[in-house]
């Protein structure tokens, strides 16, 4: 089996992207603490910092699966059993919650939950319930994704024959012996990757609970006093401690993942949504509130970008003016102005762009060369391109800076593209899973008539493989763009320590100055609008080429 050059030399660079800064980080964080991994993990409940932290993380994300799971099967089944006005346009705003970057939903909840989020951290009950339901917003789309195509596709005669038995005479006999079995690995998909972001989910804790009360947000916290020789020595163990934790619990669930997928590939009669769906009034007391429930944070956020409050002796007021807007974009002799943020975040997505499309383009066909001869070694390329999904955004983070920082420190510091290094690792792993359908679906009889033809190869990529393409390549560019400037946690572990701001960082920045300053909080949601605005439309542009029976995937 004879491999491309291009293929060897994508497998080799993707290999030394993703394998070599986590081995330098992990190199020398055990340099410093020893290798331990009982004192690491004990380190979590011993540390006063950290106590608690693992049965949190476990409960909130678990919590968080459940109520994701309530909200979104129901807006499902009314979107893949029945027709509605402008239904894409209605799908898309129902799924468009989880390609918004994670701190612009966080300011959303702040604003929602009281003035600037001023009271969300009066009591736990509070900013816990706030937790769940934020997670809940941004994942139920996931839920969306994954059952809808099954259920809008699934030929109604099946269900009309499953009346005939005794067995289905009953509504709760139909749900029990079809819809049930039909949707369970559907929903088990779903719950598994909800219930991995959750557990990684870093700007919505950060800014919605008491403190670092995650495994991602304290390693996120400790991380940059760590990997020094002598100094702090628990903080690495904390680090080593946390990343063991989630790897394990990430790379388990990865697997489950594959294999619901696997089972997700079912040979059930299919017919044409325009057969499958049916009216019904009754479904928007359920459609409704979900609409409204998508867009409040993001109304919250634009409203909010407009309020300013202003305190003196007579009490608290607020005015309807655009001074927080003026503030973000003007910049301060502390902060960035907004112009420079988004500078700084188009080229990091531009650059993460140029590298991540092609190489997770190559990667997809090399896997596809592969399987057709040895398949097993197939699965094994397939696994390699999954690791960054084993570990979470911080954890990459942490790898870049660590790895580089041992490297040469200095060149860490004043290099301008090290946030691209993290963002290619975290979108490369998107395009494969998007391009390797897509290649999958090209039926090799196309390329073997053009060759009978005499077709040169570089006119059959242009003019044969690359149009039935064309949809795949745009939404894998178009996701990649959106998740690179809405790309937080690993941004803010390599970032916050020069001078490269992003738009994501900036809104951090912002709302970390004291309240007491008037204009910060309507210019961090000023900046969180531009984010918004940008990852709308994206995501709008994106969906005019998504297939109407692709599921689960961005």
């Amino acid at each position: 089996m004879k491999m491309r050059v291009a293929s060897i030399f994508a497998l080799a660079g993707y290999s030394l992207l993703i394998v070599a800064p986590l081995y330098l980080a992990l190199d020398r964080l055990v340099w410093v603490a020893g290798f331990d991994p009982y004192a690491w993990i004990n380190s979590l409940n011993e540390n006063y910092i950290t106590q608690g932290v693992i049965g949190f993380t476990f409960l909130q994300a678990a919590l968080s699966t459940l109520f994701t799971l309530i909200i979104g099967i129901p807006i499902a089944w009314q979107l893949g059993r029945h027709k509605w006005p402008l239904q894409s346009f209605v799908k898309s705003i129902l799924t468009m919650p989880f390609v918004m970057p994670s701190i612009v939903a966080a300011m959303g909840f702040l604003h929602i939950i009281g003035p600037a989020g001023l009271n969300i951290r009066v009591d736990e009950s509070t900013w816990f319930t706030t937790l769940i339901i934020a997670h809940a917003w941004f994942n139920m789309a996931l839920v969306i994704r994954f059952c809808e195509p099954v259920l809008s596709t699934l030929d109604p005669n099946l269900e009309q024959q499953m009346r005939l038995l005794p067995a289905g005479r009953t509504k709760f006999g139909r749900f029990r012996n079809l819809w049930a079995p039909l949707l369970m690995p559907s929903v088990a998909a779903a719950a598994c990757m909800t219930f991995i972001f959750s557990f990684t989910s870093f700007a919505l804790v950060k800014w919605i609970t008491l403190g670092d009360n995650t495994l991602e947000s304290v390693m996120a916290s400790v991380g940059s006093s760590a990997g020094i020789k002598d100094y702090m020595i628990s903080r690495n163990e904390i680090i080593l401690g946390a990343s063991l934790i989630q790897f394990t619990i990430l790379l388990a669930a990865l697997w489950i993942m594959s294999w619901l997928q696997q089972r997700r590939q079912s040979l059930l009669p299919q017919a044409s949504e325009a057969i499958v769906k049916s009216a019904n009034r009754k479904g928007w007391l359920i459609i409704g509130p979900g609409l409204l429930f998508a867009l409040s944070p993001l109304i919250a956020v634009l409203w909010a970008s407009f309020r300013v409050r202003h305190t003196d002796s007579t009490g608290t007021t607020y005015t309807w003016e655009t001074s927080g807007w003026e503030f973000a974009f003007a910049g301060t002799n502390s902060l960035p102005s907004g112009w420079d943020a988004l500078a700084n975040s188009l080229g990091y997505a531009g650059l993460t762009l140029i590298i991540a499309l092609p190489l997770g383009w190559v990667l997809a066909q090399t896997i596809l060369d592969v399987e057709k001869q040895r398949p097993r070694l197939a699965r094994l390329l397939d696994i390699l391109t999954m690791l960054p999904f084993a570990a979470s955004s911080v954890m990459i983070g942490l790898g870049v800076m660590l790895g580089m920082i041992r490297i040469d420190a200095e060149f860490f510091y004043s290099f301008w593209p090290t946030p691209v290094f993290a963002h290619i690792m975290i979108t490369t792993p998107f395009v494969v899973r998007i391009m390797l359908p897509a290649l999958r679906s090209i039926s090799p009889e196309y390329d073997e008539c053009a060759r009978t033809l005499g077709i040169v190869a570089w006119r059959r990529f242009f003019f044969i493989k690359l149009p039935l393409l064309w949809g795949s390549i745009l939404i894998a560019g178009i996701f990649t763009l959106a998740m690179s400037l809405g790309e937080f946690g690993a941004s803010w572990v390599v970032t916050r320590n020069s001078d490269w701001t992003t738009l994501p960082i900036m809104i951090d920045s912002l709302r970390s100055i004291p309240y007491n300053t008037t204009y910060t909080a309507p210019a961090a949601c000023a900046i969180s609008s531009v984010l918004m605005i940008i990852t709308l439309f994206l995501f709008t542009w994106a969906e005019k080429f998504r297939p109407a029976r692709d599921g689960g995937m961005f």
